[in-house]
């Protein structure tokens, strides 16, 4: 049960990944690195896009963090039942994403 919740938590973890990826590599832009010519891909709609990027990535995160907060502590905790195979199974979050990755290549 524990790796099935966790794999399910993957799901919109995705999302997360994917936003921390775009914005670590076009959210640096502004407006003065447009003209910049060692700064590759810094163009308008990346500029206009990185603000709402952060904030969906923030919203998000703040999402399947709480997920991970409820399903793997606060839920066995009020259950009574051990944390050990809840936290174990903690890097199956990981794996839809991967599997996303292998896929796509």
């Amino acid at each position: 049960m524990p790796l099935l919740v966790n794999l399910l938590i993957g799901v919109p973890a995705i999302a997360v990944w994917e936003s921390a990826l775009w914005y670590a590599a076009h959210g640096h832009c502004g407006l003065d690195d447009l003209d910049r010519p060692d700064l590759d891909g810094c163009t308008y709609p990346e500029i206009d896009h990185s603000g709402p990027v952060l904030l969906f990535l923030v919203i998000t995160g703040a999402f399947v963090l709480l997920l991970v907060l409820i399903a793997d502590v606060l839920l066995p905790l009020r259950r009574e039942r051990p944390l050990r195979p809840w936290l174990l199974t903690l890097p199956a979050v990981a794996l839809p994403y991967l599997l996303l990755l292998g896929s796509a290549g």
